[in-house]
């Protein structure tokens, strides 16, 4: 692809995949306010056909900005559907993970012209992007095909109480009901939901499971260019996770970012689910998570 001597290439930019609800807006925000980090915003959202917008993402690394940084109105770290929905139209399908196969030919140089633009109106080096719920690895993989993927693992049973708690993704449906948006359920799936006695728990864990298979086939893909942390680790220990993503981003750990880690409050919400879930619920849905493994180990 031909680029204009103003316009930047774009080099390995950096793809956060994980199931939604996994504590990945922190890490991505923190990643985000590195100086040689480019990102999409809440206002490419808001403007999708406005690259020029990105120019404001800048506003998030001022100390200045501290207070009103996370404020609704604010440009910050987004994944901004609409803007990659203006090139790539299918990105957010919810009835089977998006595949290299339905990137068509002609829309690659338009959203790598878009993302060079958000580069050069940023003027930052490197392109940081973060998707949820299917993992879209190959799918993006097909056009930046040297990217790097980072996988954000968390204990599912979190993520799952977490979607129940936040109530605005559809995701308890019942599995054989037209109001279910998340595609085939694998009959080894569907036995466990029934055996455990179904109900709207069980089919947020199976939506769930279906998002971890996914990111898991995906991520085996690129074990080269694939890496993985667990959320869980990252709360344990944000510096020595952080140190970790920036040399696998072949990114630079400098005294500014290292405050940027030290400064940032992680919280722990690792037995938050405990809070949202009686003990019978609960154990319902380990049952359902240890045997859906089991299953999916063997496949």
């Amino acid at each position: 692809m031909i680029f204009s001597a103003m316009t930047p290439d774009i080099v390995k930019p950096i793809i956060i995949a994980c199931a939604g609800r996994s504590g990945s807006t922190l890490y991505y925000r923190m990643i985000a306010r590195h100086r040689d980090v480019a990102w999409l915003s809440t206002w490419n959202q808001m403007l999708p056909s406005h690259t020029w917008v990105s120019g404001f993402s800048n506003l998030y690394r001022l100390q200045a900005c501290k207070r009103v940084r996370h404020a609704y109105w604010f440009p910050k770290p987004f994944s901004p559907y609409r803007f990659w929905a203006r090139y790539l139209p299918d990105i957010a399908r919810h009835d089977r993970p998006p595949t290299a196969a339905d990137v068509a030919d002609e829309a690659i140089e338009p959203v790598r012209r878009a993302v060079a633009k958000v580069l050069l109106f940023q003027r930052r080096k490197r392109f940081l992007a973060k998707v949820t719920g299917w993992a879209r690895m190959a799918y993006f993989n097909r056009v930046f095909p040297d990217a790097r993927f980072i996988y954000l693992k968390r204990d599912p049973i979190a993520i799952m109480s977490s979607w129940v708690k936040a109530g605005w993704l559809n995701v308890t449906a019942d599995i054989d009901s037209n109001d279910w948006e998340w595609g085939d359920v694998p009959a080894k799936y569907r036995r466990i939901w029934e055996e455990l006695g179904g109900g709207p728990l069980l089919s947020a864990a199976v939506k769930t499971q279906l998002d971890i298979d996914d990111l898991r086939r995906n991520a085996a893909q690129f074990t080269d260019r694939c890496f993985e942390l667990d959320y869980e680790e990252l709360v344990r220990d944000p510096v020595k996770s952080m140190r970790e993503t920036l040399d696998f981003c072949e990114l630079e750990w400098d005294d500014s970012f290292e405050h940027v880690v030290t400064s940032t409050v992680v919280h722990n919400y690792t037995g938050k689910w405990k809070h949202h879930l009686t003990a019978s619920e609960g154990e319902r849905v380990r049952a359902f998570f240890a045997r859906a493994q089991q299953v999916a180990a063997t496949v």
